[in-house]
């Protein structure tokens, strides 16, 4: 569990804070009474968030990183190895540094964000197939700033994110994903080959039909070259004919087949190359400015706008991430064709190799016969790629079928859990008066929302149950309700929401004003479970508040 916070810049009316203790269970950071803004609440369950692998801290709380310039948040954890100490600056996100007890970093202890969430995961006992730490605890922190307050979307970690991937994340927390990945891979590599094999067909690389009259015709067409060549080969046998002819004219015509494919061949590679050439374009050192750049610059044109640079040079790397997805579609495309390519040159000197040095057939009979053999060869390719796209078509959707199987099983599964669980929780609140919300699973969406209530209040108390539901049937060991999530639930149903918080063996981080408008019982719980207590001005996280106006410069 988290076991302390402190920061040097956390003040309260000049003095400092010193370590802030947290516990099991509920930890309520107390407003005013007059119910003031920007005093540090939700500032501080976003530093907890930074503590737990966030980086909304930094990326989001603009006034924050501005006002107080480089600090350091350190922090401790306790867990059956011990108590463990790190320190993490908004100057420096991207690290963690383990410390002793007086977090004094000790040397060769920097970790990397990402090792850093993998400590916690495995710490936290969450090593769930697919799941990443920030995939798990980022969805219910839930903080002013975050995009995890739509209470219509509770699953969704950011408001970018694809409904697929928010409730394959969901699958993942309840440990039902295992195996599913695997029929995903296959139908994703189904569809894979079927794709790359209707490119090759629509860009011609080879010869093809798309509808089964077409196949009928070319067997037909087929049957009677075939008896056409029968008869070629009667004559042949009968010694009617010069053999040394055929010979050299079906030689000729193969050599000149080969050379077209070579030629094709180099074109398809000097495409490669070409497309590997523009894509590595910006990826070697110093074709992309840094920030030490960016002040060189400064140095000799300090008029010059570098926010609007930056924004230029931002707007390059997303292009250049788009262009990343596109040349990979067209390699793929290419590789197929330089594949196919090979295979007819292999194909052709084979045969070549096969010709005897022997008497041939005359050259007239020879033009002949290697005008019936191509074609007969052509319009059998596009019988056989016919049969091969109508198998990788057969192939893929059978692996759609069957993920489809799998997943709607699961899904089925976790909706009912989840659904059984939030009506549980929904009892305990409104003492059975009240509906409980309710989640749909279905392929790649889900619909959340209460039955027959829309109104503010209730979609909120729906964002507090799902989440409790998800602390009480999975490895998730914390969720954070800053006060805009809990301010528009009704007075009693908070009280009875405080008391699910407070008897969770998991740790809750919320903020809260006006405790005095609350139930007695709910302000008692409020006193026994609050662990700082800010207001206005001096008594502000920060020890000062930067929101008002200095009447001395109006």
């Amino acid at each position: 569990m988290l076991l302390e916070i402190m920061c040097d810049e956390f003040l309260d009316h000049g003095h400092p804070r010193g370590r802030i203790f947290l516990h099991p269970g509920l930890n309520t950071v107390l407003g005013s009474e007059s119910g003031s803004n920007s005093i540090g609440k939700s500032t501080f369950l976003m530093i907890v968030d930074f503590v737990f692998g966030g980086d909304d801290y930094v990326k989001k709380l603009h006034d924050v990183q501005e006002e107080i310039g480089p600090h350091t948040i350190c922090f401790a954890f306790r867990f059956d190895s011990g108590v463990h100490y790190f320190s993490r600056s908004n100057a420096e996100p991207k690290t963690v540094r383990r410390c002793d007890e007086h977090y004094r970093p000790l040397t060769g202890g920097s970790l990397s964000i990402d090792e850093y969430r993998g400590f916690l995961q495995t710490h936290y006992g969450m090593n769930l197939p697919g799941l990443t730490f920030r995939e798990a605890v980022g969805r219910s922190m839930r903080v002013y700033k975050r995009d995890t307050l739509d209470e219509e979307h509770p699953v969704h970690n950011a408001s970018k994110e694809k409904d697929e991937d928010a409730v394959n994340s969901l699958l993942k927390l309840f440990n039902l994903y295992a195996g599913l990945e695997e029929y995903a891979e296959r139908a994703k590599e189904a569809s894979r080959q079927k794709n790359v094999f209707t490119q090759a067909r629509s860009l011609e690389f080879i010869p093809a039909v798309t509808k089964k009259t077409e196949y009928d015709n070319n067997e037909t067409r087929i049957s009677e070259l075939t008896a056409q060549c029968g008869e070629l080969s009667r004559k042949a046998s009968a010694n009617l004919l010069d053999l040394e002819s055929f010979q050299a004219e079906r030689l000729a015509s193969l050599k000149g087949d080969l050379s077209l494919l070579n030629r094709q061949r180099t074109r398809l590679l000097a495409q490669r190359q070409a497309m590997e050439t523009d894509r590595n374009w910006g990826k070697s050192p110093g074709q992309s400015p840094d920030e030490a750049q960016f002040k060189r610059l400064l140095e000799f044109f300090p008029e010059v706008n570098l926010r609007h640079i930056k924004a230029i040079e931002n707007f390059h790397r997303q292009l250049a991430e788009i262009l990343q997805h596109e040349f990979s579609e067209a390699e793929e495309t290419i590789r197929a064709a330089l594949a196919l390519t090979d295979e007819k040159i292999a194909r052709l000197e084979a045969e070549i190799s096969r010709i005897p040095c022997q008497k041939s057939l005359s050259k007239a009979v020879l033009d002949r016969y290697a005008v019936l053999d191509r074609e007969i060869h052509e319009l059998s390719q596009a019988n056989q790629n016919y049969l091969k796209f109508q198998e990788l078509d057969k192939t893929a959707k059978k692996c759609r079928e069957e993920l489809n199987k799998q997943r709607s099983g699961r899904l089925s599964n976790l909706q009912k859990k989840l659904n059984g669980e939030m009506a549980r929780i929904n009892e305990l609140i409104s003492e059975g008066r009240k509906t409980a919300p309710h989640i749909e699973l279905k392929d790649k969406t889900y619909v959340f929302d209460t039955p027959k209530d829309s109104g503010t209040g209730t979609q909120y108390k729906g964002l507090v149950v799902f989440d409790l539901a998800l602390l009480n049937l999975t490895c998730l060991p914390v969720i954070a309700h800053d006060s805009v999530v809990l301010k528009n639930i009704e007075d009693s149903a908070v009280e009875k929401i405080l008391e699910l918080y407070a008897a969770s063996p998991k740790q809750v981080f919320i903020a809260l004003d006006k405790r005095s408008s609350y139930t007695p019982a709910a302000k008692m719980i409020l006193r026994d479970t609050k662990v700082l207590q800010l207001g206005e001005e001096a008594g502000a996280l920060f020890g000062r508040a930067w929101n008002t106006v200095d009447n001395k410069n109006s």
